[in-house]
């Protein structure tokens, strides 16, 4: 083998420092920018987290006094039997209110889906179109907060424009923890 020149081992030394260097950089350094760079997202994250936690704490009073309210109007308490008395006895008297005439009202069995109870009731409904309108509006609104599961309406009679409806209504009720 020919000995080098002082110019080609130069070259060689430089070459050779130039491959180690981006072996070192690919190998050692690019991993620890990368793990730095991970370190202070999870930072950032976790600080968001405490950032967020805090803020619940602070209004600690005010969701609990929230979820008070919605207890107080949802109710818990009640045995299945006494809400749904109640809950026909509003229907009733809502219906008189608005004018309108129910010709038959069944209780269904009501079914508990995670915290919470519906308690359905079947309603067949006689009278005018602004009366059962103004029923259904009256039942979904305060202190009756009634749900709307079904409706339909049709034509009962030509002589005084009667409607006659099949009502689906339901109450809700939060399952005691």
């Amino acid at each position: 083998m020919k000995k080098l020149s002082t110019r080609e081992t130069v070259i060689l030394f430089i070459t050779l420092g130039l491959v180690l260097a981006f072996i070192i950089f690919q190998w050692v350094i690019k991993p620890m920018q990368g793990s730095a760079i991970d370190i202070d997202d999870q930072f950032r994250l976790n600080h968001a987290h405490l950032v967020k936690a805090r803020k619940m704490v602070a209004i600690k009073q005010e969701v609990e006094a929230r979820y008070q309210n919605l207890v107080d109007v949802i109710g818990t308490a009640a045995s299945e039997a006494s809400q749904m008395t109640a809950m026909v006895s509003k229907i009733e008297s809502t219906a008189r209110d608005a004018n309108v005439h129910i010709a038959n009202i069944q209780p269904q069995k009501a079914v508990t889906q995670k915290e919470v109870t519906f308690f359905p009731v079947e309603l067949q409904i006689d009278g005018q179109w602004l009366d059962i309108v103004r029923f259904l509006y009256m039942l979904q609104q305060k202190p009756n907060l009634y749900f709307i599961d079904e409706l339909n309406v049709e034509k009962y009679s030509d002589a005084v424009n009667t409607l006659r409806g099949r009502i689906v209504v339901s109450s809700i009720r939060l399952v005691n923890f």
